[in-house]
């Protein structure tokens, strides 16, 4: 064992099977990521990380939070692997030991059930819906009634924008039901789908919708570690 970790918190990136040939692990926050089995499950970790120094170093910090995303990524390439969020640590080499002990037969299952899955987001925002031009020559009368009339279509408009979002959350959901919607800047939604790696038919799926939702863009994420479903 390394003496690293013989004491002092340990910052975790994610739990995943014990490899059964040798795992090839990124360089962490700052130091080299390591493994720590018990059993049948292992950690992903990181020792000599001050979290503390990093909250009040703001460039630093979301440096820090773009690396232990990268670091899950690249373990994603060859492993399947329960994410953690940024900012987990436990305070010693013998609590890990006993966590994983204690919850071997929970992540093992959690892992059985994610191993053939991957996570994509997608995200639609909403085209411009532009008030029509008026034409040209109106007068009076007949200038404040076109101007009405395009208010009018521009909120028609609108109104069957959210009306097709309505739709496609729907056939999302209907076609995928391990689906999150999470929270999204105004005119946009985000979802996170859970499909199987073989097989994969969502991009072709994504390419179909487009055709048939002119007022909002579809786009579709790389493949990611399973985050939201962990």
């Amino acid at each position: 064992m390394s003496p690293e970790l013989t004491s002092g918190p340990i910052y975790l990136y994610s739990i995943c099977p014990r490899p059964q040939q040798p795992l090839t692990l990124p360089l962490g926050l700052a130091n080299p990521t390591q493994l720590i089995a018990v059993d049948n499950v292992a950690a992903v970790v990181e020792t000599g990380v001050d979290l503390a120094a990093l909250q009040t170093d703001e460039p630093r910090l979301l440096d820090a939070v773009l690396s232990h995303d990268r670091v899950i990524c690249e373990l994603f390439q060859h492993t399947p692997l329960l994410p953690l969020r940024f900012g987990t640590q436990i305070a010693s080499l013998d609590l890990l030991k006993a966590h994983l002990a204690n919850q071997a037969a929970d992540y093992t299952a959690k892992l059985n059930i994610l191993a053939p899955k991957v996570e994509y987001q997608i995200k639609l925002i909403a085209a411009e819906v532009a008030a029509p031009p008026l034409a040209e020559g109106l007068n009076g009368r007949e200038y404040f009634l076109a101007k009405k009339q395009r208010l009018q279509d521009q909120t028609a408009a609108q109104d069957q924008q959210q009306a097709d979002l309505t739709q496609l959350l729907d056939h999302i959901s209907s076609a995928y039901g391990d689906s999150i919607e999470s929270e999204a800047p105004a005119g946009e939604a985000r979802i996170y789908v859970l499909v199987d790696r073989d097989g994969n038919t969502l991009p072709q799926w994504i390419e179909e919708m487009r055709s048939h939702s002119p007022h909002w863009i579809l786009i579709l994420s790389e493949p990611l570690p399973p985050y939201h479903f962990v």
